[in-house]
């Protein structure tokens, strides 16, 4: 009874990301077209903001749910996720300022780390002042590396379906994070080269964002170490590109091809084999 509930919310899941998909990807032409620039890995323009296709779903049923509990549970994480979501399908639209898109970050941020398992009243205070700016740097650290490898069909939105398909499994079954994959496999198919769409920075801030806000629910330090080392293939491309270009005094904020995974697809690889590259290395560490 339990698992066909389970299946029950996947395929909600799948259904509103098909709904959404289907019925708005006019809209999506008509405002959030991708035109490709000489940095780009499309040819042809591609609409962009899919991601509201897996950002909509769990975030009405998470809503509903605070409702009906009158939050008198924890905050649902997506939730928490608004002010970010927020910036970032404007940014989608209008392109926001570097500065005041991470002046969101660190707001939403700060959200994540007020709602989470960690205690910050154990320690000394300056250590955990300390221990609170790294957080912080931290989260906003995986928020943009999420979009800095969102760059190729199929890559962020396989490499994220696996992450939160094992975050799932160790929670034991998170009705939220079922609508997620359920959304999220359906946009896959969609964004698997050649993409018909792509999940603009709303899907990439919001995955980075949701996937670090998952990890420090868990009370061992073990656990949320265990899961960043399954993810460190896909996030590890994005630290070292980074490592580097600072090294070679270029700027890090600017768009380029030198990620790994760029450089694959330019090489010898099509996107199918890049993105089922990094889908296999997460999925067998």
């Amino acid at each position: 009874m339990i698992k066909t509930i389970y299946l029950g919310y996947f395929l909600l899941g799948v259904f509103s990301s098909f709904f959404i998909l289907k019925n708005g990807f006019r809209f999506f032409q008509l405002f959030f077209l991708d035109t490709p620039n000489k940095r780009s890995l499309h040819i042809k323009p591609v609409p962009s903001a899919g991601g509201v296709s897996f950002v909509i779903p769990i975030l009405i049923h998470d809503f509903i749910f605070a409702y009906f509990k009158s939050f008198e549970a924890s905050v649902p994480l997506s939730l928490l996720c608004i002010p970010l979501i927020l910036i970032s399908i404007l940014d989608d639209l209008i392109k926001v300022s570097p500065k005041y898109r991470y002046l969101f970050q660190l707001l939403t941020a700060l959200l994540i780390l007020r709602f989470s398992n960690i205690n910050f009243f154990v320690l000394s205070p300056i250590l955990n002042i300390l221990i609170l700016i790294f957080l912080v740097i931290f989260i906003t650290a995986v928020v943009n590396f999420t979009n800095f490898m969102d760059g190729s069909d199929g890559l962020v939105a396989g490499c994220m379906f696996v992450l939160f398909l094992i975050i799932n499994y160790k929670l034991n079954s998170n009705i939220s994070l079922i609508i997620l994959l359920g959304s999220l496999a359906t946009f896959i198919s969609w964004n698997w080269n050649p993409a018909k769409i792509f999940m603009g920075d709303i899907g990439s801030t919001f995955l980075g964002l949701y996937f670090v806000a998952n990890i420090l629910q868990f009370n061992d330090i073990n656990e949320i170490v265990g899961l960043l080392l399954i993810a460190s293939p896909f996030y590890g491309d994005a630290l070292i590109t980074i490592f580097r270009r600072l090294f070679t005094r270029q700027n890090i904020f600017k768009a380029h091809r030198q990620h790994l995974y760029q450089r694959l697809s330019l090489g010898k690889l099509s996107k199918q084999q890049v993105a089922i590259l990094y889908i296999l290395q997460i999925s067998i560490i």
